[in-house]
């Protein structure tokens, strides 16, 4: 027996030696518990990331204020370019234009002026609902509605409506047909030069010739050479009325070798649908 208690006490001091058997790795280390709950709790800071505003003028589209008399341009991008407000909404503000007196009932149709007086109307504005409204020669009045491009090259606005309580317009908006929304009022004078900021420079166009037209006049003789894409060489883009008659000998080259003919002339308006230049000269023929 005494053998046996012996036995037994050599056993427990074993255990007792071991850790009474008992898994220590079981056991959560508080070093360990505590790191993970304080990393939980810390709160993460996120950086914001600035999103830098589109392009006024995407890829693939023309900038006119990168354009000099000697640039050569492609009549598709100038077509493009000169035509791209066309259906596009727009909302203005300036001055009604009422002749000869100080009040007027808007009806159909409004125009608008830079300064209270002007007799320049610089856009007008169709309406589908007659508005009934009474506006003075010196009231600021805002209007939306669509471009439609007219042959004469005014500024024309279909569907337009009248914007009461409207936000005033900011001077030196800087925006595009591109990236503008519509909504933003613009000063009528301002939208004039956005318009028409190709009207009145000099430019050289290349494209494709397609033909050449002369017209004989009580005025004279008006020689008129028609540029075309490239890549569909049956549709016309610029139209160039040009200075004097084509000789012969340069008119039969144009036809034989027709791409990269280059024009140089001031843009003037719409003519035929097409962009029209005048006074206009051959550069590479």
């Amino acid at each position: 027996m005494k053998k046996i208690a012996a036995i037994f006490l050599i056993a427990g001091l074993l255990l007792l030696a071991c850790g009474g058997g008992e898994d220590t790795a079981s056991q959560p280390d508080e070093t360990d518990s505590q790191a993970v709950t304080e990393g939980q709790d810390t709160a993460v800071e996120e950086t914001p990331i600035e999103t830098a505003p589109p392009p006024l003028y995407p890829e693939g589209t023309l900038d006119p204020s990168q354009i000099t008399a000697d640039t050569p341009v492609s009549v598709v991008a100038l077509f493009e370019s000169y035509f791209v407000w066309d259906g596009k909404k727009v909302t203005l503000e300036g001055y009604p234009r009422i002749p000869y007196i100080d009040t007027m009932i808007v009806e159909d149709e409004l125009e608008l002026v830079a300064e209270p007086g002007d007799r320049e109307a610089l856009a007008t504005i169709s309406f589908t609902d007659y508005p009934g409204i009474t506006v003075r020669s010196d009231q600021l009045v805002t209007v939306s509605g669509t471009i439609e491009y007219y042959w004469t090259g005014d500024i024309q606005l279909v569907d337009g409506v009248i914007i009461e309580d409207a936000p005033p317009a900011q001077s030196g908006i800087v925006t595009s047909p591109y990236v503008y929304d519509g909504d933003t009022p613009i000063l009528a004078g301002e939208f004039f030069d956005m318009f028409n900021v190709w009207s009145g420079r000099e430019i050289i166009v290349d494209g494709n010739y397609h033909s050449t037209t002369t017209s004989t006049t009580s005025y004279g003789v008006t020689v008129r050479v028609d540029l075309s894409d490239p890549n569909d060489t049956y549709s016309k883009y610029v139209a160039c009325e040009m200075l004097e008659e084509i000789p012969e000998g340069t008119d039969s080259l144009m036809v034989a070798n027709r791409e990269g003919t280059q024009i140089r002339g001031t843009v003037e308006g719409e003519s035929f649908s097409m962009v029209g230049l005048v006074n206009c000269q051959l550069v590479n023929r």
